[in-house]
């Protein structure tokens, strides 16, 4: 199966421990297969299937031209990722008259409540791509960085169980794919089975390498498997290798019993209307209406933040509501779906706003929520309740602040008030006035309807971003520590033991940029590798050797260019100056190609590519002791060109600048840490 890239199959799923990181065998010649035409919504038992992700092409013609029968696709992973191929595979299979089915990729280990909401997800996700209802939709679950399988057997059940109820609920058939040994020692299938019989796709491989056609005399002995999953390269094309042990059918069914001569029977009805209110339980006011939502709410199947989430909805989504109803701290707007359903979500919290109301005309009701009462929607008024953040000890300027990273817009000038939305680093935003309390100063943006938004724009006299000069007003803000200063504080960081040198040095790896030359100070942006940074001027403190970056308004940013005398990326030449940095600053990178038993003994040769699973080290050897070029961030592209078992270890080897390597670990005993 796939995470969001193909995933090493993990050696749980294998029939022995691998010797190797990963041997692809290209031995065999496709024999040409008849093709065989399957009705799109069933296929009779044994016969061949594919699962793919954006790993593959949205064009199948060639799976099913070797006899795909079914292609499962996925749709989607954790709650933030869908496959960009999916409606594209989906609509190939269909017309190459292959079922389909879906799968998600799972982040939430054995923590129900998140299961609910990745099966939410899943279901919007298999939707937007276009998997016609009653379909299979299957849960991924398998150990790796953003899954953790090592929960008690009860939990990991109720959690899984809690998806696959979710899917159902949506109007698809449940399924659980695994690996054989996870299902056997994490999960307890009988307790899954009885609720959905025939409903687990095992993955069970009993070679690493090709193969064209399962060997059911070697399949693992398991009840209530729906489909095996017997080889990661199918016919030498690949892509996973399936083959269905029970009939399949998209066909909904209206009960989970096990009938039909063994046909798998997790079928779904389509989601019935069970989550339209009752008018006479919950006290809605019709009115039609436009609600444009302040920062990220969740749309939920009922009036209840107890109630499953549909989809979390992102700021400034547009929703179209019919009736409002007050409970408790909540003010609940109704949106009708399609096939009278609804969906809800909170539009007001406390008497406060969480995002913009819009009325119009309409047969049911003209008029604008009620604003007798704080609980209920009500159009904002003018502008905010007065109060000190709005109308005291402000100070009047215009101007535009370009937020140096991440930064909280938030409903008032307190780390306590609601979060609009998180702007990311380089939002330009345009303020009217400034405030200093305590330690912040703030910043007040105009937004629509004469309501306001507030940032952080100085910590501590610290700018958090730059502040643009040709604004409507032509003052600066006042240097003084209480309002924002135009540029930092002289100090020994700027002026003082620096080497002036006009250069341009490439990242490495991902390095922090800071406001001074210390790892103490504030760090103003992440810069990922293969970053051009253009540096004035070079300095060596303790361990580090730091370069000097010229910003906007005089300012500087700072970051290592090299520590213990190891360059953290690459020197470019050509620059201002000819000379190059001495040897204890920034030099080109000229260290010899490591000559050692790493590069040179029991390697064996393998070109490929390894998708780091979370965060990895790049080291100068094939050793945890060996230093650390840099700290791979998760989703890290490595192209390797051998690989290499050392006790618990498996090493990948990068190609590097000037015939050095880098050294990775690829697998740790026998689990992979990413992907190929």
């Amino acid at each position: 199966m796939r995470s969001t890239n193909k995933k090493f199959i993990s050696a749980l799923a294998c029939a022995s421990a691998m010797t190797a990181l990963a041997i692809v065998d290209p031995m065999g010649v496709t024999k040409t297969h008849q093709v065989a035409q399957a009705a799109t919504d069933n296929v009779p038992a044994r016969s061949a299937g594919i699962d793919v992700s954006s790993w593959q092409s949205t064009n199948l013609n060639q799976q099913a031209k070797s006899g795909a029968q079914f292609a499962v696709v996925k749709v989607s992973e954790g709650t933030n990722y869908q496959n960009p191929n999916a409606q594209g595979q989906i609509q190939s299979a269909e017309q190459n008259n292959m079922m389909t089915m879906g799968y998600h990729y799972t982040h939430f280990g054995s923590d129900s409540n998140r299961a609910v909401q990745e099966g939410n997800y899943a279901v919007n996700s298999a939707q937007q791509a276009g998997l016609p209802q009653g379909s299979y939709l299957a849960t991924d679950w398998e150990q790796d960085v953003n899954n953790n399988t090592n929960g008690s057997v009860a939990a990991n059940t109720n959690a899984i169980t809690s998806f696959m109820d979710t899917v159902h609920d949506g109007g698809y058939n449940p399924m659980l794919y695994s690996s054989e040994w996870l299902l056997k020692n994490k999960v307890d299938t009988n307790k899954i089975s009885e609720k959905y019989p025939n409903a687990l796709w095992v993955a069970k491989y009993k070679t690493n390498g090709r193969e064209d056609n399962p060997d059911f005399n070697y399949f693992p002995s398991m009840d209530n498997v729906a489909i095996w999953q017997y080889t990661q390269n199918w016919r030498g094309q690949n892509v996973d290798g399936n083959v269905n042990v029970v009939p399949l059918s998209n066909k909904t069914n209206t009960n989970n019993s096990n009938a039909n001569n063994g046909q798998s029977s997790s079928q779904a009805p389509a989601r019935p209307n069970t989550n339209k209110p009752a008018e006479t339980e919950t006290n809605w006011i019709k009115q039609d209406g436009t609600f444009t939502t302040g920062g990220a709410i969740n749309l939920r199947t009922g009036a209840s933040t107890s109630s499953s989430i549909i989809a979390q909805l992102p700021a400034n989504s547009e929703v179209k509501y019919d009736a409002y109803a007050t409970k408790g701290n909540y003010t609940w707007l109704r949106q009708p779906r399609a096939n009278d359903q609804y969906g809800y979500l909170v539009g007001r919290a406390n008497g406060q706003d969480w995002g913009t109301f819009k009325t119009t005309a309409s047969a049911t009701n003209t008029a604008k929520p009620n604003t007798n009462t704080n609980n209920k929607p009500a159009q904002p008024t003018n502008k905010p309740s007065t109060n000190t953040n709005v109308n005291s000890d402000w100070t009047k300027q215009n101007g535009v602040f370009v937020t140096g990273g991440a930064i909280n817009l938030r409903t008032g000038a307190s780390t306590n008030s609601k979060v609009i939305a998180e702007l990311p680093a380089n939002s330009e935003v345009k303020y009217d006035a400034y405030r200093t309390i305590g330690q912040y100063t703030w910043l007040r943006q105009p937004r629509a309807n004469g309501q306001y938004g507030y940032l952080v724009g100085r910590n501590n006299g610290q700018a958090w971003g730059t502040f643009k000069e040709g604004s409507a007003t032509t003052a600066k803000p006042n240097t003084n520590t209480n309002k924002p200063a135009e540029k930092p504080s002289t100090n020994t960081n700027v002026n003082s033991d620096w080497t002036k040198q006009n250069g341009v040095f490439v990242t490495g790896g991902a390095i922090n940029l800071r406001t001074g030359a210390s790892t103490n100070s504030k760090v103003i942006a992440e810069l990922p590798a293969n970053s051009e940074v253009k540096y004035d001027a070079y300095r060596t403190i303790g361990q580090y050797t730091w370069l000097r970056q010229p910003r906007a308004n005089g300012q500087y940013g700072y970051l290592v260019g090299r520590n213990n005398g190891q360059a953290w990326g690459t020197f470019k030449e050509g620059s201002a100056t000819a000379s190059k940095p001495a040897e204890t600053k920034p030099v080109q990178q000229t260290t010899p190609k490591q000559v050692n038993t790493n590069n040179n003994a029991s390697w064996t040769k393998q070109n490929g590519t390894f998708i780091t699973g979370g965060a990895i080290n790049l080291r100068t050897g094939a050793s945890t002791t060996s230093p650390i070029i840099e700290t791979l961030p998760i989703n890290t592209v490595i192209k390797y060109d051998a690989y290499y078992r050392s006790g618990n270890y498996v090493w990948l080897r990068q190609p590097r600048a000037n015939g050095q390597y880098g050294y990775l670990v690829g697998r740790l005993n026998n689990q992979a840490w990413g992907y190929r």
